[in-house]
């Protein structure tokens, strides 16, 4: 009677702790909400960041090919802000019934180095002089080297010039036009989603309306957001989407990490990775959406090998990793870790290794244990003589193989 007394008391008190539990959680849950949505862009300020860019296209100050439906047509109207204050700027957009993006490093226009040079002439008189054609390619070759590190043939200029507004070679542009490029041309961003148009895992560029552009609106969706589950059984309480589904999605950014390896002559490092800088397309191809921390690798090495250090911890610039020469107190300029093993510890597995917080939570039976064995070698490759090593292109087939593997065996039977 004792004993069942001591087990009923110890069954309360366990009910109450995690009663309380419940409770701290939810409130530390409202708390981070509430101070997040503190921290977010207004309606308000959007709207006004608009419409100080409309009034410039008004008075000739800027130009764009999508700057007529976004301020006479207003075919394109504004709909939500989705950045932080001290963010860059993205908005949610309306063109024509579908939703788009419109996004800039800055607010104004006169954030971003102006074009103009301005100097003292012999009478002391302040000039502005605009730079004539063959000085704005040269500057448009410097900005193209400086952000991928590497001499930029004439030809990729003019193709990228042609990509951000409808020139002709040998065409003379007026200074409202260089004007606008250039303030383009200052966001690393754009230039990257630029240089990987036409490749599937990177939004759609539609065109611009001075320094902001417009591109395709494709959210990470259920698909990337965790599931709700049951903290005593570890089991999924609604699942936000199929296994199929997210199988696809999981085998989408294999082919976009090869992708990242083969179509530059550099393999480009993506630094920040995290569930909200990836969208989900309708046919589940998954697209980079936000690439502020990619770099490709002579960039890369740049970063890395700046750092003073005592230990490896002092090498890790966010996703990237590097390790410390304990001798000369310096970052190896050479990145330790890779794309895969970031993809498949913050995406594919997430939330610290708990089973039913990443992409590939709850697979099937049949794959189950060889997947969590194949994306814990991916994590944390097998060490070599004490050296941890890289995920390896055998992990990420294996990962692929059995990916199709549960695919093909829930396929209907024909």
């Amino acid at each position: 009677m004792v004993c069942m007394a001591r087990s009923r008391t110890r069954k309360r008190l366990c009910k109450l702790v995690l009663a309380g539990l419940s409770i701290l959680l939810l409130l530390s849950c409202l708390f981070v909400r509430r101070k997040v949505k503190a921290r977010r862009c207004t309606d308000q300020e959007s709207r006004a960041t608009l419409r100080t860019l409309c009034e410039e296209y008004t008075r000739n100050k800027v130009t764009g090919n999508l700057c007529p439906d976004l301020c006479t047509t207003h075919s394109i109207i504004y709909r939500q802000c989705l950045n932080y204050r001290k963010g860059k700027k993205v908005m949610l957009a309306e063109w024509n019934t579908h939703k788009v993006i419109l996004k800039s490093k800055y607010d104004r226009l006169q954030d971003y180095n102006s074009i103009v040079s301005r100097y003292m002439n012999d009478v002391g008189k302040m000039v502005t002089s605009p730079p004539d054609m063959a000085t704005f390619l040269t500057m448009v070759k410097h900005q193209l080297r400086t952000m991928f590190e590497i001499d930029t043939p004439d030809i990729s200029v003019v193709e990228t010039l042609q990509k951000m507004c409808p020139w002709k070679k040998g065409k003379t542009l007026n200074q409202v036009t260089m004007e606008s490029l250039w303030a383009l041309l200052q966001q690393d961003e754009y230039l990257m989603m630029q240089y990987f148009q036409g490749n599937e895992h990177f939004p759609k560029i539609y065109g611009s309306c001075g320094h902001f552009y417009v591109m395709e609106y494709t959210p990470p969706g259920d698909t990337l957001s965790p599931s709700l589950f049951n903290f005593k059984t570890g089991r999924e309480l609604v699942s936000s989407t199929d296994w199929d589904s997210r199988a696809k999605v999981a085998l989408s950014f294999l082919t976009f990490l090869e992708d990242l390896n083969t179509f530059h002559t550099e393999p480009l490092h993506l630094c920040d990775v995290k569930q909200d800088n990836y969208g989900v397309s309708a046919d589940l191809t998954i697209q980079a959406i936000d690439v502020d921390m990619a770099f490709f690798e002579m960039k890369m090495r740049g970063i890395l090998g700046q750092e003073n250090c005592t230990k490896n911890e002092d090498c890790e610039f966010f996703d990237c990793l590097s390790t410390c020469d304990l001798q000369r107190k310096r970052c190896s300029k050479h990145r330790s870790n890779n794309n895969l093993q970031a993809i498949c510890k913050k995406i594919f597995v997430g939330y610290n290794g708990l089973p039913f917080g990443g992409l590939l939570r709850s697979p099937p039976a049949a794959i189950s244990d060889r997947l969590d064995n194949a994306l814990q070698e991916c994590v944390k490759p097998s060490d070599n003589y004490g050296q941890s090593q890289k995920a390896s292109s055998e992990t990420l087939e294996m990962i692929r193989d059995l990916l199709q593997e549960s695919l093909h065996s829930n396929a209907p039977s024909r």
